[in-house]
């Protein structure tokens, strides 16, 4: 695999060493809203979920002391060793720009937990029996609350650039002085907030500082179609409107033209905010659950574009799924020679290419398949002039007609930023007809069009209501 991945001709622009990534801003998103949630019902119910939780462990005052003790000396033995193994690597390697990071992460943790911890009142029973004199240090003190948060702010900071042993072996020590605070302490919010409060402090550093970009490189990208049977000759990054991926022009080994999408945990962490944001509108989207994971996302849009492509779509056959380190999937199709329609000068959007394009969009209806994402920049027009339709990935089988819907509200706010009200309104009603048009005018509204639409919407005032009139019943 790597000697063909070698091989490749590889023409990208590099990867920027620190970059800012929407994995970052969902991973703040979600520990903020945790920690404000302890917060609230630390401030609110203290007394009866501490009791509770006291209450539930109070099976732990069984255990024999020295037993306690034991557990919590080890594991302070095995804390500094872990310590001072992550002090030399961080020595060897001398990152100034990672060391800086992690000592902020650690001070803003210090600091974020020195501000919740009096909002949050304790009452603050024991449930274990610690004989301290044979500890190395009193537990409430190595480690503190304050300390623990610091050393969560550090780990958080630092997990981004290190190999995934070591964020591991990092973690582990932090399970492991939790557990020692939570032993060797009376039972409060403490252990809680600090570990929550550390992991927003480090978070935000991210966010603020930036991180190893986690992007498939050309090069991964490469090597993963390599590995799946698919050698390329040569892969160059695409200059194209691609939401949620990284597109690539690849010429394969027999000479054969392809498409190539590369996603990684960006694209994943960018598409569940995206959806995210979508349900907080107060109109309904017709958005389904996020996928389990970024492989079952890439899986489902090739599925899609498998079966459009069986019931008659003209849609690029899919030639290959693969992975790409880190953490990243690729799919290859064939090439089409065209260029997208946003591409294309308005003269050349005629009215028989305004209605290719919508054949295709009425042999998905029929079969209740939902593009969701009909833009000028997913609908290629052919060298030979035929109408293709790309890119399935927020696509739905069996779709409901709200999503039918979307589609051809979709498709006729694009057309008519490139060839007028008129022109986009005739093609679809010879498609479809004036009543299953008309179904598209609720639809007609900026939240519920794509990004670009919008933007194209947005530069022609009063063209979207224009459109929405001319759908209203005569």
């Amino acid at each position: 695999m790597g000697a063909m991945a070698t091989t490749t001709e590889v023409v990208a622009s590099r990867l920027d060493r620190v970059s800012r990534a929407p994995s970052d801003v969902l991973r703040l998103v979600v520990a903020s809203a945790a920690l404000l949630a302890v917060v609230v019902l630390g401030s609110i119910f203290d007394e009866a979920i501490i009791g509770f939780v006291a209450d539930l462990l109070r099976g732990l005052d069984a255990l024999p002391s020295w037993l306690v003790t034991a557990l919590v000396a080890s594991g302070q033995v095995l804390g500094v060793v872990l310590l001072t193994i992550a002090l030399v690597a961080a020595l060897v390697r001398w990152e100034v720009r990672l060391l800086g990071a992690a000592i902020l992460g650690g001070c803003a943790a210090m600091l974020l937990f020195a501000v919740l911890q009096p909002l949050v009142d304790e009452v603050d029973p024991r449930v274990t029996t610690l004989n301290e004199s044979y500890t190395l240090v009193e537990p409430d003190r190595i480690p503190s609350a304050a300390g623990l948060a610091a050393v969560v702010g550090v780990v958080t900071v630092a997990a981004p650039w290190v190999p995934r042993r070591w964020r591991q072996a990092a973690w582990a020590f932090v399970l492991i002085e939790a557990a020692i605070h939570f032993l060797g302490d009376v039972v409060g919010f403490d252990t809680v907030l600090a570990l929550l409060a550390g992991w927003v402090a480090g978070a935000a550093v991210v966010v603020a500082l930036g991180a190893p970009s986690r992007r498939p490189s050309g090069e991964a990208v490469a090597a993963g179609l390599d590995a799946v049977g698919v050698p390329l000759a040569r892969l160059e990054q695409a200059s194209l409107d691609a939401r949620g991926s990284t597109p690539y022009f690849g010429t394969g080994a027999d000479g054969s033209g392809l498409f190539v999408k590369a996603l990684g945990d960006d694209e994943r962490s960018a598409d569940l905010l995206f959806r995210a944001y979508r349900r907080l509108q107060p109109r309904d989207l017709g958005d389904e659950k996020a996928f389990s994971t970024l492989r079952r996302a890439v899986e489902h849009e090739a599925l899609v574009a498998l079966f459009a492509r069986t019931v008659g779509v003209r849609t690029p056959p899919v030639v290959a799924v693969a992975t790409a380190e880190p953490n990243g999937y690729v799919l290859a199709y064939e090439a089409i020679a065209g260029r997208s329609l946003d591409r294309v000068d308005p003269d050349k959007v005629t009215d028989g290419v305004l209605g290719a394009v919508w054949d295709q969009l009425t042999l998905l209806r029929s079969h209740r398949i939902a593009h969701r994402d009909l833009r000028l920049a997913n609908v290629l027009l052919a060298d030979d002039g035929d109408a293709w339709l790309i890119d399935f990935g927020f696509s739905e089988l069996a779709a409901s007609d709200v999503l039918l819907s979307t589609d051809l509200a979709e498709m006729l706010a694009s057309s008519t930023t490139k060839v007028g009200v008129d022109r986009a309104v005739a093609a679809g009603r010879a498609a479809v007809g004036p009543e299953v048009l008309a179904t598209a005018r609720e639809r007609l509204r900026l939240p519920m069009l794509s990004g670009a639409t919008r933007t194209a919407m947005k530069s022609e005032p009063g063209l979207l209501d224009e459109l929405r009139t001319a759908l209203s019943p005569t």
